[in-house]
């Protein structure tokens, strides 16, 4: 009967009940001695008749039960909870979460893994000293799990994962800080393209590295892209891209939706855009953020379009109907500058709440017209984008057309590309002349 149990819980936990159903309706006190028997080899959460049994699977290395941590704003390491590795799936013991089931890595911790540019160079450099592939695309799930409890102590957001990770945040945060200036960008470049990108696993194609400088004497954590050497037709056309990313954040920011602060800095024959990080506050602080991806995925499913899932997290009120029009006004100002990179993991969601079932709107960021990217074995762009039509104009469309207008007179941006921003500004100037739709209506 003992071997019994086990092969029933080989592919996922099971409530009490519907465990002693398969054992042969066996009775509670009978499933209590079963248990017994086997000893470790079979973990129980919840009460009484209420529980669910699992056995328990180790991953290579790090065992079984991995202990969740988080960063508060000062610093400091709060427990928030224990993931529990089984046959089938894992447990996550929340501290004042609610404690249950996922088939696979829970939503909040999958989206720490680390991805793009970044994340490539990550699993490059520190793949075979964990075990694990130096070919991120070819991670499994335990494979995110060995590396984010073993080396994820600079992760975005504010969790870490495992007493390892743990270690190794508090070791650094005792060491003296380095700041870095922009005269350090060139260097640090040139690290990242060799494979060892300075900072945190920060998501995106773009390449980048995440540094801490200074402001006004005071401690701030930037994420810093680049573009490759302006003496390049590529070089060139990401450079005149991330001038217009920085435009086009202010503006966001001018428009009464919060986005992140930007600066512009050429040297070094490259061109630099430093963003200022809104899950970090100054050395050590770092608050809570999640990828719309995830939290898409989890409550609601839609993997559309910005708008779409915006209404739908309206309507299971995980979102303020501020957040939700802002969200859908990003989308629309997105597709009217050309930004046709409105992907889900390109918008962030702040927890509103402990459980991270409410949300707010993050900053804004990668605003930039992507469909200008030098893409490779191709020329350069230079063809008219057409926007879609839509006669509810309103002020999206007004600072659209600013953000054409800005950009084509904008002397750190190549003339070419001014001459493509003055023909986008006109395209949006004649749709803007026509009749349109003004007020309530449906």
């Amino acid at each position: 009967m003992a071997n019994k149990l086990l092969a029933v819980l080989y592919d996922r936990p099971l409530p009490a009940r519907n465990l002693r159903q398969l054992l042969g309706d066996i009775s509670p006190a009978t499933l209590s001695r079963l248990t017994k028997l086997v000893g470790a080899k079979i973990v129980s959460f919840g009460q009484a008749r209420a529980s669910t049994y699992a056995r328990p699977r180790d991953l290579p290395g790090i065992g079984h039960q991995l202990p969740v941590y988080r960063i508060d704003e000062n610093g400091n390491a709060l427990f928030s909870g224990t993931l529990w590795s089984l046959y089938g799936g894992y447990w996550w013991a929340g501290e004042g979460w609610s404690s249950r089931y996922y088939s696979s890595i829970p939503w909040f911790i999958y989206d720490l893994k680390p991805d793009g540019f970044v994340g490539r160079a990550f699993a490059l450099r520190f793949g075979s000293e964990l075990g694990l592939s130096e070919r991120l695309n070819s991670w499994k799930e335990d494979d995110v799990l060995v590396a984010l409890t073993r080396r994820g102590e600079d992760t975005v957001g504010d969790v870490i994962v495992g007493e390892e990770s743990l270690s190794r945040y508090m070791v650094a945060s005792r060491l003296q800080p380095v700041i870095c200036s922009v005269t350090d960008y060139p260097r640090l470049a040139e690290e990242a393209i060799a494979g060892d990108p300075a900072g945190s696993s920060a998501g995106g194609e773009q390449p980048k590295f995440t540094v801490l400088t200074e402001r006004e004497d005071l401690p701030i954590r930037v994420l810093v892209k680049f573009s490759p050497l302006l003496s390049t037709p590529s070089g060139q056309r990401w450079s005149d891209l991330l001038v217009c990313e920085h435009i086009a954040l202010k503006i966001v920011g001018d428009m009464g939706i919060s986005a992140v602060a930007t600066s512009i800095h050429q040297v070094g024959n490259r061109t630099f855009l430093e963003v200022d990080r809104f899950d970090r506050i100054g050395i050590f602080g770092r608050t809570p953020v999640n990828s719309l991806t995830v939290v898409d995925s989890e409550f609601i499913g839609m993997g559309s379009n910005w708008t779409a899932a915006s209404k739908k997290l309206l309507s299971a009120k995980i979102l303020s109907p501020d957040d939700a029009t802002n969200l859908s006004r990003l989308d629309l100002f997105g597709s009217l500058i050309a930004n046709t990179d409105r992907h889900h993991g390109n918008i962030s969601l702040i927890p509103a709440n402990q459980e991270r079932t409410k949300f707010k709107l993050s900053p804004a960021y990668d605003m930039l017209p992507m469909y200008y990217r030098p893409r490779d074995g191709e020329e350069l762009s230079a063809g008219t984008y057409h926007p879609p039509l839509t006669f509810e104009l309103g002020d999206v469309y007004e600072n659209a057309r600013r953000f054409w207008l800005e950009a084509g007179k904008d002397l750190r941006i190549s003339e070419p590309f001014r001459i493509l921003c003055d023909e986008n500004h006109d395209i949006l100037q004649k749709i803007a002349s026509g009749p349109r739709i003004i007020g309530p209506h449906g």
